[in-house]
């Protein structure tokens, strides 16, 4: 049958209507994947320009440590953070503020003290209540422990320790503190109690550090005795790192090939107590009773205080 020439124009009006409608929806179409694929791709670059950074939520100063409840999560523009900023892994660390820092700082690697080590095993809280304290000493200070004798000389004993004052009857103590000492640590503090015991004049003290955070810990110079020495090097507890270093450093010598540590040992120090054995001897034995007594009277009243806190 013949086609009537009007209708194959309409027919032919429509298919290409048609046609121009699908290719007008297919070019929106495109339109709008290349638009989804762009605000995708701006989304992602706008997340890939921000960094989960660590702010302070108080305020801390130089010296203080931090744990995980310090801190908080927040996020900055990539650009701003600093590039050591922490990440996640760090909290699991021993951390200190170099600086003192106010709330809302954003932390960096640089502004802290970051020590991975872990508590030695032979690490022990120690008590000692014969020092000459700082009057302004508090728990959380750094501190060196010093022997100072008559001559004016002062050695350095053990180096920045952080110091605890024990509370007694609800008071912090006057004349006793605790610090975290290795086993060597222990024996030459002891010899230097010993000592300055025995010398008439001596003074173990204690001085602090400015900045604890910035401030490396001073190298230890007090020549410890013979025997103490020998106790150390024969002490299974002592881990073999720091016997090597004491026996290192007792073993120096200088540009005359001099061994200093001993020849300060033996020249100064036992050349004092050398003078009057005796009176050194009973020195000690005075000053050990006086600090036992000290103790006990401490100790004494540790116990009444929990007493009364617990009647209360």
């Amino acid at each position: 049958m013949a086609t009537n020439p009007m209708q194959r124009k309409a027919r032919n009006s429509f298919l290409l209507g048609m046609l121009l409608m699908l290719i007008i929806t297919g070019a929106i179409i495109v339109l709008l994947i290349l638009q989804l694929t762009k605000i995708k791709k701006e989304e992602k670059e706008l997340q890939a320009s921000y960094v989960k950074v660590y702010t302070l939520n108080r305020d801390v100063n130089s010296g203080e440590e931090l744990t995980a409840q310090d801190f908080l999560e927040a996020e900055v523009v990539r650009t701003t953070a600093p590039t050591d900023y922490l990440v996640p892994a760090d909290l699991g660390t021993n951390m200190m503020a170099k600086i003192a820092m106010t709330r809302g700082t954003v932390l960096s690697k640089e502004m802290l003290y970051i020590d991975e080590t872990e508590t030695k095993n032979d690490t022990r809280k120690e008590e000692y209540n014969m020092f000459i304290l700082p009057s302004d000493l508090v728990t959380g200070d750094y501190i060196d422990i010093r022997l100072l004798l008559p001559s004016g000389t002062n050695y350095i004993v053990v180096s920045k320790k952080k110091v605890e004052i024990p509370m007694v009857s609800g008071i912090d103590s006057t004349d006793t503190i605790s610090v975290n000492l290795s086993e060597d640590e222990i024996n030459m503090l002891s010899s230097a109690i010993v000592d300055a015991f025995r010398i008439n004049g001596a003074k173990l003290y204690i001085n602090k550090y400015t900045e604890p955070g910035i401030q490396e810990p001073a190298i230890p110079t007090y020549p410890v005795n013979y025997e103490v020495l020998e106790l150390i090097n024969g002490n299974p507890n002592v881990l073999e790192e720091a016997r090597n270093a004491l026996w290192n450093r007792y073993n120096a010598t200088d540009s005359s090939g001099n061994q200093t540590q001993v020849k300060q040992r033996t020249e100064v120090i036992d050349a004092i107590i050398n003078i009057d054995p005796k009176e050194a001897k009973n020195n000690l034995e005075k000053n050990m009773e006086e600090s036992i007594t000290k103790s006990v009277t401490t100790r004494q009243k540790y116990l009444e205080g929990l007493s009364v806190q617990t009647t209360n």
